[in-house]
């Protein structure tokens, strides 16, 4: 009887050893798969959308619009914690396929400015997959140098008026066929004259003056071997001073007081307007009236001068710039009825 209970303990506490055995081989199962899980959570930082406003997760691509040709980011992550995303700039390969990177550079944008610049995700990509292509550099020709560089010794004229063109004549040495000639002024696109006439001591060419300001430019000289000379600071760009298309009427009397309409350009609020003719005393016209800055009316108060053409001169007071009309206004010698 004592036998069979020592058995009986013997047997139950096998069993107990048994259970205990088993549910000690199932642990690590669980331990590794919380391991993994736990590995997982601390090396994924793609966001998800458990991050209220948090639009693009790593991998995704996006640009300004739909369809954009220019700029594209690839999103390489998002930090909660600064709000900023990780970016690069990415391009399409040839085939028209995503993509390529051109460096190894990123840098970081604020989440709502990026979001606001560039709203569209257009595709999604596998990170890795993206190599960097370093675009090849063409192997550059050496230039051959032909003697000394281009010198500027003195230019014709020495100023212009803003928006009106002219015509420049350059003096040096060392000007080959093919020269460029430029007008640069700080701060502004250099403007390249047209019309270039070259010789080895000489140009002559036009320029447009409607991008520059006042003040003043450089003039360049630059060969086709790239060599080029400078002249500093030696151009003024001024005002544009008044330009006369037309007079009407173009002929009066002597002795009488004629109502003159005056078209043109650039006249100011306060302009002189006067007939003259060699050393001839000038004939004024009095109280001139601009309106728009095109149109002078005033009257002619012609006496007993000489008769025949006389030059019509219009002078902005402010700034001293005057202009000539091109068309004379004939005084004759027969007297008013």
């Amino acid at each position: 009887m004592m036998k069979r209970s020592r058995y009986g303990i013997i047997l139950g506490l096998i069993l107990v050893i048994g259970v205990f055995i088993a549910g000690c081989s199932s642990q690590p199962s669980v331990n590794t798969t919380m391991t993994a899980n736990t590995t997982a959570a601390n090396t994924t930082t793609i966001p998800t959308t458990a991050y209220a406003g948090v639009q693009f997760v790593a991998g995704d691509i996006a640009a300004k619009t739909s369809t954009s040709t220019d700029t594209f980011w690839l999103i390489l992550d998002y930090d909660k914690a600064t709000d900023q995303y990780d970016r690069a700039l990415i391009y399409k390969n040839t085939d028209g396929s995503w993509g390529h990177r051109t460096d190894n550079r990123t840098e970081k944008s604020p989440r709502t400015m990026m979001q606001k610049v560039y709203p569209v995700k257009i595709a999604h990509v596998t990170i890795s997959s993206i190599p960097v292509v370093t675009p090849t550099v063409p192997t550059s020709i050496p230039t051959t140098l032909y003697g000394s560089g281009p010198s500027i010794s003195n230019i014709t004229p020495t100023s212009g008026a803003v928006s009106v063109p002219v015509t420049m004549t350059i003096l040096g040495s060392n000007f080959v066929n093919g020269a460029t000639v430029k007008l640069v002024q700080a701060g502004y696109p250099p403007i390249t004259a047209t019309g270039v006439s070259v010789s080895s001591t000489s140009i002559t060419c036009t320029f447009s003056l409607g991008s520059l300001q006042k003040g003043y430019a450089n003039v360049r000289v630059t060969n086709p071997d790239g060599q080029y000379g400078d002249i500093e600071n030696v151009f003024t760009i001024g005002e544009a001073g008044p330009t006369v298309a037309s007079v009407s009427p173009a002929t009066g009397a002597m002795n009488s007081t004629i109502p003159l309409t005056i078209t043109g350009q650039n006249f100011k609020d306060a302009v002189i307007v006067k007939l003259t003719k060699e050393s001839l005393d000038p004939i004024l016209c009095n109280s001139p009236i601009v309106t728009g800055s095109a149109t002078i009316k005033c009257n002619l108060v012609v006496g007993a001068v000489t008769f025949g053409d006389w030059t019509v001169n219009v002078m902005n007071i402010d700034g001293g710039l005057s202009g000539v009309s091109p068309q004379t206004f004939k005084v004759t010698n027969s007297s008013p009825t």
